[in-house]
């Protein structure tokens, strides 16, 4: 099977069971309470006041690997984690 199917099936099998909304919310809580959102709202105006023509995907280009980067490493761990054990429950 191509890795494209693969994912295709393990994105089917999240949405079905449930589990992509609450890794979703787990996610969004967690760089809540991190203060990530403030962080990259912060990022993305000051880049904005920095552009002549702003524009939305230039914007996106940007400040998008910066705002990755500040996720912070426990969330990125934790949330693999719980990917992870939802997989082997999936394969068993």
């Amino acid at each position: 099977m191509a890795d494209a199917q693969i994912k295709a099936k393990v994105n089917q099998k999240l949405i079905e069971s449930g589990e992509y909304e609450r890794l979703s919310q787990y996610l969004r809580q967690k760089l809540i309470e991190n203060g990530w959102y403030e962080q990259v709202t912060e990022l993305a105006s000051d880049t904005l006041r920095a552009q002549e023509n702003p524009n939305f995907e230039k914007l996106v280009d940007l400040v998008e690997p910066e705002a990755l980067a500040l996720v912070p490493e426990f969330v990125k761990v934790e949330l693999l984690g719980m990917i992870k054990r939802f997989l082997e429950d999936i394969v068993d």
